[in-house]
């Protein structure tokens, strides 16, 4: 069903929870207020994939500067002449760990993880290869006063530690980061933030978060768990489709996926 409130295209919602498709816009020509209203819809929804974009990469890394200065990776090899895309294969024959396949948020280990993570479909098989997102804000949204004046005390400590621990995958993602370094990094963020633009409130937690500061990581994993696990239900899910041509985008720090 058409989500009304959005004039300039046709906006689709996956799920009562999160996630919408949008039809009828190119991003290379979007006037003002069609790019804003697509930046609405990407902070009401927190995710969107954007259908029929004929996007090279040059036409991308504009596209993407719309909604913000590039943050960097750390991590990857970008593509040549182009050093805020990083191309991502992955083989019919490849039997491999599936790249991010636990629930995460990209770059979480950061002190400032991106804002808004985009990834663009050119080569997609025709079945399977959906990406799963869950709310981060519904989770919080579901929880009782009494847990939230709780977390809102407490600062999590988000680590690196592990997050190239299988060497086959350090080859395949084209790691040329200090590994090292990545794995003795830890941040502090706080387990309940704000939206800086909507004022909207959601929990962050991730697969790299390793305890609260001020308690052990034993003391720390049972609540650690609880709201992976509550972040992860079913009922705040919505599952990206991918095809050939479409542009997905998330609100990072309010997704796991």
């Amino acid at each position: 069903m058409r989500d009304e409130r959005f004039a300039q295209f046709e906006l689709r919602p996956f799920t009562g929870a999160l996630g919408a498709e949008i039809i009828g816009v190119d991003l290379r020509t979007a006037a003002e207020d069609t790019f804003a209203e697509v930046l609405r819809a990407l902070h009401e929804y927190h995710v969107l994939a954007v259908r029929d974009q004929d996007l090279e990469p040059a036409t991308l890394q504009q596209v993407a500067r719309r909604f913000g200065p590039f943050s960097g990776n750390p991590v990857h090899t970008p593509m040549d002449g182009f050093e805020d895309i990083v191309r991502f294969v992955r083989e019919p024959d490849d039997t491999g760990k599936v790249i991010g396949e636990d629930w995460h948020m990209d770059l979480a280990w950061l002190a400032r993880p991106p804002g808004v993570t985009m990834l663009y479909g050119e080569e997609i098989p025709p079945v399977g290869g959906d990406t799963c997102f869950a709310s981060l804000e519904k989770a919080y949204q579901s929880l009782s006063p009494r847990l939230v004046a709780i977390l809102e005390g407490l600062t999590g400590i988000h680590s690196g530690r592990g997050v190239f621990a299988i060497n086959a995958m350090q080859k395949r993602l084209g790691v040329t980061a200090d590994v090292e370094a990545i794995e003795n990094a830890a941040v502090e963020h706080p387990v309940i933030c704000t939206h800086p633009v909507t004022g909207r409130r959601y929990v962050f937690v991730s697969s790299v978060l390793t305890h609260f500061k001020g308690m052990t990581e034993e003391e720390s994993r049972p609540l650690i768990d609880f709201l992976m696990a509550r972040a992860t239900r079913p009922e705040f899910h919505c599952r990206l489709r991918w095809a050939p041509r479409t542009l997905g985008m998330w609100n990072n720090p309010f997704v796991l996926h």
